[in-house]
């Protein structure tokens, strides 16, 4: 072989080379989003999938709109999504926990409607209740409201994204549990309280009437509130503007102007709280950590028309998310506060109504609230925004990262599962003398045989009843242990839970009881919202990301210019080629 076939050979084996990086590089980009959901079973706690969640948003907020509490009967149909919107995230919710039987209930109750508009029909509560395996007694609720304004259209915001987020925290338990070979620990309970808009009529109802005799039972309460317009979204995507914070609202350990009575709280109360609180500060470096693990390194953001990438989910960053004590109220955590629980009400932006509200303040309750809206604010284009589908995702990450733990929820292994059904005491409603008290258990075989479950009752009080519903009147006041014994052909679980009959039930006093709302929330003319432009939209960077104000191009741009190098090359090995030739065929001649 001549030195000049040999230079050619080699630049051809450089040229070849450099296409394999390319290709490599392109297929790895590609695979970015399939690593971060891989991660999902991987993890050492549930992890939400952030597609999921905005998924199930966009189409709960657009199918189902104009959800008012009270009027299913007074609306032509189509035009109340009120209905439709419980029933698809009820199938949705038992499609997650496919594998841990569910009791799915809808509890009616009575509301007045808006003011000069009475309502026509009742509103209704839906619960998905999962069993826990070993503490089935002691219960978690994670709820959030469903109900709109009169004036509403999608309410994405408020609330359509804590309903989104609850469903990628129910998907993202039961892909773990799965996964893992696990069952819930404690007994946890999925809410969508309805006329919260009106009053928070639906809380109040659950933990005076449905819950009540059940209220000391619960170990934590979780409210996914509002949520989107936080971090790590900047208004309109651009880098000007900071990063949005998210706030924690918590059971404060001190009376404040909206609960006067946590002074007074007992010390086994403040204990479970302060617990709760350490706990929260502990799930932020976690789920950080895991959002980067997911590839969320970095994200894109506008500046002077170039797109700059900027890193996410870091350590500095977490100040973002602010644990507070809970000043806010109006959500439907209020009635779990005033009753000494550990609540956490997970809120993004809520400066619209403010007397100088920033720019970024987004119009919850008002008819503006879209999902197109929400994208706008997040990167200044209408169409699907990376910034916002991560600050829908972060609230439900932090939510299971919490459940996790063992004085949480917890989880037990299957492996020592004791022989026999997995059970649970339906909610509880008041216990009072001389009352009837309606009870329901729910169960199922864990080994997948389908063993029947047959439901023994005790009373505590010499009475007994056989079934899965029985009802059963205390004559005198006095506290007893309530037993279900639930067996099956391989074994028996009991489950006990302490009930304490009084002549009058403790119930929690509504701050909003003479609160009657129009359905009408006033606008503020000082907020200005912005017009969409769908030619800007953000990216999610999947590499390690350095702070810069400097341009970056993104992640697609690397692989456009090693395509560019290895063309040029071809081009240059080409013409190498063509001038040896030509030099040889001119020597030839010359001989």
């Amino acid at each position: 072989m001549s030195r000049h076939s040999l230079s050619l050979a080699l630049l051809l084996c450089l040229c070849i080379q450099l296409l394999g990086s390319s290709v490599v590089l392109a297929g790895s980009s590609a695979q970015s989003h399939r690593q971060a959901h891989l991660v999902q079973t991987a993890s050492g706690f549930p992890t939400v999938e952030p597609d999921y969640i905005y998924t199930q948003l966009t189409t709960m907020a657009t199918r189902f709109q104009h959800r008012e509490a009270g009027y299913d009967n007074a609306q032509v149909a189509g035009q109340n999504g009120h209905t439709g919107f419980a029933n698809y995230w009820m199938q949705e919710m038992t499609r997650n926990l496919q594998g841990y039987t569910s009791l799915e209930t809808r509890d009616a109750f009575s509301i007045k409607g808006w003011s000069g508009r009475a309502a026509t029909s009742p509103a209704y509560n839906i619960e998905e209740s999962i069993p826990g395996a070993l503490h089935p007694e002691q219960i978690v609720v994670i709820g959030c409201h469903y109900d709109g304004e009169a004036i509403s259209t999608q309410s994405a915001y408020d609330d359509a994204s804590g309903c989104a987020i609850e469903l990628g925290i129910a998907r993202a338990l039961g892909q773990f549990w799965r996964a893992n070979q696990v069952y819930p620990a404690r007994t946890l309970r999925f809410v969508l309280f309805d006329a919260e808009e009106q009053g928070l009529d639906g809380s109040f109802h659950y933990a005076n009437e449905f819950a009540n005799g059940d209220m000391k039972n619960i170990v934590a309460m979780f409210n996914e509130e509002q949520n989107g317009i936080a971090y790590p979204l900047r208004y309109l995507g651009q880098l000007t503007n900071p990063q949005l914070p998210l706030t924690i609202d918590v059971s404060p350990l001190q009376s404040n102007a909206l609960y006067g009575h946590q002074d007074a709280l007992s010390s086994e109360q403040r204990q479970h709280i302060q617990r709760f609180r350490n706990l929260l500060g502990q799930a932020l470096p976690a789920v950080f950590q895991q959002f980067q693990a997911m590839g969320y390194k970095g994200l894109t953001y506008h500046d002077n028309s170039q797109e700059v990438a900027q890193p996410i989910f870091t350590p500095e960053q977490q100040s973002l998310v602010k644990i507070e004590d809970d000043t806010l109220g109006s959500s439907d955590q209020v009635p779990f506060t005033l009753a000494g629980l550990p609540c956490a009400t997970i809120v993004g932006n809520a400066t619209y109504y403010d007397n100088h509200p920033p720019a970024w303040s987004y119009p919850y309750d008002q008819r503006d609230d879209t999902i197109q809206l929400m994208n706008t604010f997040a990167q200044g284009g209408s169409k699907k925004s990376n910034a916002l589908t991560l600050a829908l995702a972060l609230p439900g990450m932090i939510t299971t990262w919490m459940l996790h733990q063992p004085d949480i929820a917890g989880e037990t292994s299957k492996s020592t599962l004791l022989p026999g059904p997995i059970a649970d005491i339906a909610d509880i409603g008041k216990t009072i003398t001389q009352q009837p008290i309606g009870l329901s258990a729910q169960g199922y075989d864990p080994t997948g045989k389908n063993e029947p479950v047959q439901y023994a009752w005790d009373f505590g009080d010499g009475a007994r009843a056989t079934g899965n519903t029985v009802s059963h009147a205390y004559t005198h006041a006095g506290t007893y242990t309530l037993t279900l014994s639930a067996s099956n052909a391989l074994g028996t679980r009991k489950i006990s839970k302490t009930l304490t009959i009084t002549d009058k039930a403790q119930t929690f006093d509504s701050l909003y009881a003479a609160y009657q709302p129009s359905g009408t929330p006033r606008r503020n003319p000082a907020v200005q919202l912005p017009t969409a432009n769908d030619a800007l939209t953000d990216s999610v960077i999947h590499t390690q990301v350095v702070a810069t104000n400097t341009p970056r191009q993104t992640e697609t741009q690397p692989i456009f210019i090693y395509w560019l190098i290895a063309l040029g090359i071809l081009l240059i090995v080409g013409g190498l080629t063509w001038w040896l030739i030509s030099r040889r065929l001119l020597n030839q001649k010359k001989v």
